[in-house]
């Protein structure tokens, strides 16, 4: 029996209209990817549009896999005018692992118009991804925060004309991009992660920084954090095909099987700042390895 779709309506402070769904036909997919396909640029980073469509169908075909519910939804944030202000994609998993927060929420995606950086839509659209998340696994918003990762361009693994491209496109410089995050929260994630690739036609993406935002604990269980990993993988990136068809994927989730050790959680600040004053400080390393170099 098929699972009814989730989607939901609301107005926010400031008039403010939030939407999301589940629903690959749904309108809300065609606003959020318009946007969307404004704000990314780098060709490993990207989905195309059926990839999204392929994601969001594994919530009827695919409802639970490893045993986890999932809900992978779309969101849009527009002004009482119907002007889009920003949008976001992720994937919402219901965790079972002992040790961590309830649901995971992997933010695959989000962005903020040009037009509308600066006024705070950022936590807008991250604190509307958690509720929603909550509110289609558990049918309420008042439950225990989600823990929400992200994906970061690595600024020391990006070339110079990446970085300048990149940094031209979105309107702000990749290490006070780091550094919007961090005020907003996050934390790197000690864990030597790669992104597989999102298809075929794509590499997998080793300049990427993984962190979290929000998590109650200085560290995460190792078994919880395969756990997320292996829904991400499993459903955002791979979109349904069996893991085992990728090494990437593959690697990374026996690491964490085999790990006793929870993964630690570093603070950014002082590495943005070193990076802000002198990116070759970071020369012949990654972020990673940077800014735990700095903590240690």
């Amino acid at each position: 029996m098929s699972m009814a779709v989730f989607e939901h309506q609301e107005v926010l402070a400031n008039r403010l209209v939030l939407r999301t769904s589940e629903d690959p036909s749904s309108p809300v997919l065609k606003a959020f990817y318009a946007g969307y396909d404004r704000a990314f640029v780098l060709p490993d980073e990207r989905e195309d549009l059926d990839g999204f469509i392929d994601c969001l169908q594994l919530n009827q075909t695919l409802p639970s896999l490893f045993a986890r519910r999932h809900s992978e939804q779309v969101l849009t944030v527009e002004d009482s005018e119907g002007t889009l202000l920003g949008g976001a994609n992720f994937l919402a998993t219901g965790m079972t692992a002992a040790g961590g927060p309830p649901v995971s929420l992997a933010l695959n995606y989000v962005f903020v118009e040009s037009a509308a950086r600066g006024q705070g839509f950022a936590r807008v659209l991250i604190g509307a991804a958690q509720r929603m998340a909550l509110l289609a696994l558990t049918g309420a918003t008042d439950g225990p925060e989600p823990a929400v990762f992200i994906e970061q361009n690595d600024p020391l693994a990006l070339s110079d004309a990446e970085y300048a491209a990149d940094t031209q496109h979105a309107g702000i410089d990749q290490i006070d991009r780091l550094a919007v995050w961090a005020r907003l929260g996050a934390r790197l994630v000690d864990f030597p992660y790669v992104q597989p690739a999102l298809s075929p036609d794509q590499k997998p993406d080793d300049g990427l920084i993984y962190a979290a935002l929000r998590y109650p604990e200085a560290a995460i269980p190792a078994a919880w954090f395969h756990d997320h990993l292996q829904s991400f993988f499993g459903v955002s990136v791979r979109k349904g095909a069996p893991l085992e068809g990728d090494p990437v994927c593959t690697a990374q989730l026996a690491a964490l099987v085999e790990r006793r050790e929870p993964v630690a959680l570093v603070p950014v600040e002082v590495a943005i700042a070193a990076l802000k004053a002198d990116r070759r400080q970071g020369a012949g390393q990654n972020f990673r390895q940077f800014a735990t170099r700095l903590c240690a």
